[in-house]
């Protein structure tokens, strides 16, 4: 059985004989008439009916039709993908991205990628904190996408947009003290929400972190917006992730004497400087780069 019968099988059912499959193909009649007979013989069932002037598909050559295009359309997957990889394109990619970014715009340029690309598979993982950048100079990433916490000059970035963290709480929480602007000592005993690392070492560096006071831990920065919406805390959140709650009232700022309540951030795309960039890494960070123009 050759992908060619196949082709002549399938020509056959669109045409409606074999004469105007035969033209279809750019190939004689014979040449399609012993194509099919041959391949009746190899699977022992009788494929076309010759008891009319007009060759048909028998019942049993209608159901191998079925399965024809089938086999023809994975060909055809195969073989494109193999030319995309032939032209040196990466089989697939591994993107890391931090938790708290913008995932809209993320994801708009990872489907324009995948609309160019599509025989390039796609791995992405969520981290939080150091944990995509962690991956990236593991080598588990070809990309990252986080917040930019500190320069590092083993990575190249590309800005991509920025973002607040705003310190919130529930309006009972912070009612709760009779006071609009607080204090350090006031929240002695309050729970701060702290979204953990997921990064296997993690850095030493603490952003509004009160290492003094007690704790709630999460991983995950849905869960710390949940934790603080039902009032059992407080702790910075990005601007872009609670905006109905702040629009709706349901989570309020909160002023700390002597305590940054915000804290501008710019959001980045990462690769590390040494690692050579395949044709869809190059294509992808290109992407992501235009943001900054």
């Amino acid at each position: 059985m050759t992908l060619e019968q196949l082709r002549m099988l399938v020509a056959i059912a669109d045409t409606g004989g074999v004469l105007a499959a035969a033209e279809s193909l750019h190939r004689t009649q014979p040449t399609v008439s012993v194509a099919i007979r041959k391949l009746e013989d190899e699977l022992g069932v009788s494929i076309i009916s010759r008891e009319s002037y007009r060759a048909s598909l028998t019942p049993a050559g209608e159901k191998l039709c079925q399965q024809a295009r089938s086999i023809l359309k994975q060909s055809g997957t195969l073989q494109e993908m193999a030319k995309h990889l032939a032209q040196g394109n990466e089989p697939e990619l591994n993107i890391a991205i931090e938790a708290s970014c913008p995932l809209p715009l993320i994801l708009k340029t990872l489907g324009n990628c995948e609309k160019r690309f599509p025989d390039t598979q796609l791995n992405i993982t969520g981290d939080t904190l150091w944990g995509a950048f962690e991956r990236l100079e593991s080598g588990e990433a070809d990309l990252a996408v986080s917040p930019w916490f500190v320069e590092n000059l083993s990575l190249e970035t590309s800005f991509l947009t920025s973002s607040r963290l705003i310190t919130v709480a529930a309006p009972d929480f912070r009612n709760s003290f009779g006071k609009k602007v607080l204090t350090l000592s006031d929240l002695q005993g309050a729970v701060q929400v702290v979204v953990k690392d997921s990064s296997r070492h993690p850095r030493p560096q603490s952003f509004g972190f009160l290492a003094e006071e007690r704790h709630w831990y999460v991983t995950d920065h849905a869960t710390k917006k949940e934790i603080l919406l039902a009032g059992m805390g407080w702790g910075r959140l990005h601007e872009h992730l609670i905006k109905a709650e702040l629009r709706e009232g349901r989570l309020v700022p909160l002023e700390i004497r002597g305590y940054a309540s915000t804290m501008d951030v710019e959001i980045c795309v990462a690769r590390m400087r040494d690692k050579p960039a395949g044709p869809v890494a190059q294509a992808l960070w290109d992407d992501f780069s235009g943001f900054a123009e």
